[in-house]
């Protein structure tokens, strides 16, 4: 395994890194769902804006999916774990912080295009 891969492995393996993920996971679900709540979102102009977001959002997803495709494709699980509790622990958070990104993404893109627009 290269350096990389090794400190991938570290990082999303980290039961710590997980529970942070997780916090991070509400909070950023909560603010999105509080921005399309609100009432001037609601409107033809706030769903504009949502969309062209959700879009780049989407983009990112294709992105980012691919990019850890990649990455932990060419990693040989029997080297890297020890059981398939850390194979489950490393994927799950793996799935956990693509899911922050791609909110915090659609969160900003939200933000960008309000201030353009």
């Amino acid at each position: 395994m290269t350096a990389m891969q090794e400190f991938i492995v570290n990082i999303f393996t980290n039961s710590d890194f997980f529970v942070a993920g997780t916090l991070v996971c509400v909070a950023v679900t909560v603010m999105l769902i509080v921005m399309f709540a609100r009432k001037k979102n609601r409107d033809e102009r706030g769903w504009k804006i949502f969309g062209k977001a959700s879009v780049i959002s989407f983009i990112f997803l294709v992105v980012v999916i691919n990019i850890i495709a990649k990455i932990t494709g060419s990693i040989d699980v029997t080297d890297a774990f020890t059981d398939m509790e850390q194979v489950y622990l490393f994927y799950m958070c793996i799935v956990q912080w693509v899911y922050n990104a791609v909110i915090i993404v659609e969160i900003a893109a939200v933000m960008i295009f309000r201030r353009l627009e």
